[in-house]
């Protein structure tokens, strides 16, 4: 084991610092697998005590012996896991009653989960004793708050709330949830850098004051130097997400890497020695970090800046490769938790990657000038390691990123630059900080036209299986090192993360109804071949196009909306802003409600037609016929009663999609007369008591019934009184439980309910192994 562990990790020259590699990259592996299942904590002392002794014989073996380099790091990396705080036994999803005491330190942010902002945790109580958590946690305020009843950065806050654990990891921070503002209080302390952070958004917006384009200038320059993205427009951080160049919106190692940059040329234009020009940059990233608030990616960077400017200045080499891995290492062992964040992701590998493989794929493009070899060289390497990360967390993955990423390069620097100047200047004036916001604005048009280059093409990344990102992050970790393995990991992640996108999603039936696992609502697929139409689209504004992704659909015949309650319409402004639509359906009853509004204005933008739909009419649907059944063109009453109603038929069976209908509307439906029977059935409001009577159901005569609620459903649905009348037609209830569920069938007609052991269905009440 420890020989194929050092193929993987070492030179073949034994390069300096190699061991360095493998020990941090150990303790990073070990810290990865102890935040899915961390040692019990009376393990933290004797794995930290085996580390030191495996530390101590791997110098006393002068490196020969490579397995105590191994075992020192996964020892580290194992305590550190044990000791950290954890989520007690049993509240895994869960929440508590708890009272705190916190410091605000951003701009609050609306969302789903309500008004949210990252929070330093200084008291924490549960049951009368302490709580053991990370140092910084997310606190979201549930109920409607106006954004100047809001607590500002830096200010401390006291009271009463629920701790809600996270589901899957034991050692994640989980979140604080507040009811009301009337549960919390102001307290004495908070943290004066926070203060100072919220004077200078504060300065910002008072040198841009009513003017628009100032307005968003001064939105990104308190990203870009404060990170607060408060201030940041919707569309313009969806288009730099589409760009892949969202990670320029937030303060990163890259900024901290500007600044050093930056600082070091001014210095050096005014004449400043060396030596005293190498403590100025440090004091300069230092200060910073402390301004743009210190997230962990920031943190790294600054680390490593600073080691590297003092190991310069006492005359010592610092292999960067080596000292990055180790600060990297470090931070993880420090907070074990940010590991597995995003952010710290992203920023740990790209910087590994750009500092391993620069330099090599520069040399090969000797053909270009240097300096346009060095900048193509981050461009592809940058794009080629954040790309199974960007795809994992957004599920995109942007085709021409490369392109805007040459383009925004030297634009991020100019508008770090421009940012800071505009800071200063707003401090002193507001004439002046509007003067400077005016060249934030310029460099943020330009941004704007790399950001649409690199949008222009984007495609869907399925979510990965455990197994395959499990061998992915083997391969980026040996794509990280210098060992003989390095070179052919690197190619073979490209290659893999290609192959991944490319390849074909065909559906296994040739029709199918597939139930999406979002988190809480309904979103069903309905596929004729390769074409598809999503009939809703849950309440997360991203689950919708995560799930689209995992079955592989890049594109939708029609987007169709039964009724405009959040929990049908929320991932469908997403849908229409990165995925190729070709119709919008809703009911024209309710084609007014200000939640309808925006998605037909954003389809309009985009090119997408709009299909009105009311009682009577028909439409050809991704192949399909859908007969509307419900509302008629004018309506008025309860949402829920207006819910579009259709029957589709794919060829064969036929599938009724009712919305969330209740009894009244159902009633009303029936007095129509219309004809309703259909083999598949999705059950009305989620399966909810109010709806599904037996006149409605006994008029379907349904063979499936779906109960689409979602994965993590608010309420029990199915509730038992509607499950007991679906059974007794008798026909076949399906609950969505934990995933996705799907009802296919061929041109025979023969219905199979999956996943899982298929089951076949017919009318006959048999149902048998597929």
């Amino acid at each position: 084991m420890w020989k194929s562990w050092r193929r993987l990790v070492a030179a073949p020259a034994e390069a300096p610092g190699s061991r360095l590699i493998a020990l941090s990259a150990s303790a990073v592996v070990a810290v990865a697998a102890g935040n899915f299942a961390p040692p019990a904590p009376v393990w933290g002392v004797p794995l930290a005590v085996v580390a030191v002794l495996a530390g101590w014989r791997g110098l006393a073996g002068e490196g020969r012996r490579w397995g105590w380099w191994v075992t020192a790091g996964a020892g580290l990396g194992l305590a550190a896991c044990a000791m950290a705080a954890r989520t007690p036994a049993g509240l895994a999803g869960k929440s508590v009653p708890v009272r705190f005491a916190v410091t605000v330190r951003d701009g609050w942010v609306s969302g789903v989960r309500g008004w949210g902002n990252r929070v330093r945790v200084d008291r924490l109580e549960w049951q009368g004793r302490r709580l053991r958590r990370p140092r910084e946690m997310q606190l979201f305020v549930t109920a409607p708050a106006g954004m100047a009843l809001l607590p500002r950065a830096g200010a401390g806050l006291e009271g009463s709330g629920e701790l809600v654990f996270d589901r899957t990891l034991p050692l994640a921070a989980g979140h604080l949830r507040v009811k009301t503002l009337l549960l919390v209080r102001p307290a004495g302390g908070g943290s004066r850098v926070d203060r100072i952070r919220e004077a200078g958004v504060r300065a910002l917006e008072a040198g841009a004051g009513t003017d628009v384009r100032r307005l968003r200038a001064a939105g990104l320059a308190a990203a870009l130097v404060l990170q607060r993205m408060e201030s940041l427009q919707e569309g313009e951080i969806a288009s730099m997400r589409r760009s892949g160049l969202v990670h320029l919106l937030s303060v990163s190692g890259l900024h901290v890497g500007l600044v050093a940059v930056l600082t070091w040329a001014l210095l050096n234009a005014a004449g400043v020695p060396p030596t005293a020009r190498r403590w100025v940059v440090a004091v300069a990233v230092v200060a910073f970090a402390l301004l743009a608030g210190g997230n962990a990616p920031v943190r790294r960077a600054a680390t490593g800046t600073v080691a590297y400017l003092v190991a310069r200045r006492f005359g010592r080499p610092l292999e960067r490769l080596p000292a990055v891995w180790g600060i990297v290492a470090g931070l993880a062992l420090l907070e074990p938790a940010a590991l597995l964040q995003p952010g710290f992701e992203l920023s740990a590998f790209v910087t590994l990657a750009l500092v391993r493989w620069v330099e090599p794929l520069a040399r090969a493009l000797s053909v270009l000038p240097h300096r346009a070899a060095q900048a193509v060289a981050v461009a592809v390497v940058a794009q080629g390691a954040s790309s199974p990360l960007v795809g994992g967390t957004f599920a995109l993955l942007p085709l021409l990123g490369i392109a805007g990423s040459i383009l925004a390069a030297p634009l991020e620097l100019v508008l770090v630059g421009a940012s800071l100047g505009s800071l200063g200047a707003a401090g002193l004036s507001s004439r002046l900080g509007g003067m400077a916001l005016d060249a934030v604005a310029a460099g943020q048009w330009l941004l704007d036209r790399a950001s649409a280059v690199g949008g222009v093409a984007s495609v869907p990344f399925a979510p990965l299986a455990p197994s395959l990102a499990l061998v992915l992050a083997t391969v980026g970790l040996a794509a990280l090192t210098r060992g003989r393995a390095a070179q052919p990991a690197a190619l073979l992640l490209v290659a893999g993360t290609v192959a991944w996108v490319a390849a074909p999603g065909s559906p296994d039936w040739r029709y199918e109804v597939r139930v999406l696992g979002v988190g809480e609502g309904m979103a069903l697929l309905v596929r004729n071949g390769d074409r598809a139409a999503l009939v809703d689209a849950g309440r997360s504004p991203t689950e919708a196009w995560r799930e689209l992704a995992r079955v592989r659909v890049r594109r939708l015949d029609a987007l169709v909306l039964t009724h405009p309650d959040a929990d049908h319409t929320g991932g469908a402004a997403l849908l229409l802003e990165r995925m190729q639509v070709r119709r919008l359906a809703f009911p024209r009853a309710l084609g007014d409600r200000p939640e309808i509004v925006p998605l037909r204005r954003a389809a309009r933008l985009r090119g997408v037609e709009e299909i009105p739909l009311e009682r009577g009419q028909a439409a050809t649907l991704a192949g399909a016929r859908w007969e509307t059944l419900w509302p008629p063109g004018a309506m008025a009453g309860v949402d829920n009663d207006a819910s579009l109603v259709g029957r589709v038929d794919l060829g064969g069976p036929r599938v009724v999609v009712v919305g969330d209908l209740e009894a009244r509307g159902e009633a009303a439906l029936l007095a129509c007369g219309d004809r309703l029977d259909g083999e598949v059935l999705q059950l009305p409001h989620h399966g909810s008591r109010t709806s599904s009577t037996p006149a409605f159901l006994a008029a379907v005569r349904p063979l499936i019934a779906l109960a689409a609620t979602g994965v993590r459903p608010r309420f029990a649905y199915p509730d038992p009184g509607v499950a007991r009348r679906v059974v007794g037609l008798p026909a076949v209830l399906v609950e969505q439980g934990g995933g996705a569920v799907w009802v296919g069938w061929d041109d025979a007609g023969r219905l199979t309910l999956g996943p899982g052991t298929p089951v076949r269905v017919s009318r006959g009440r048999k149902t048998g192994g597929g």
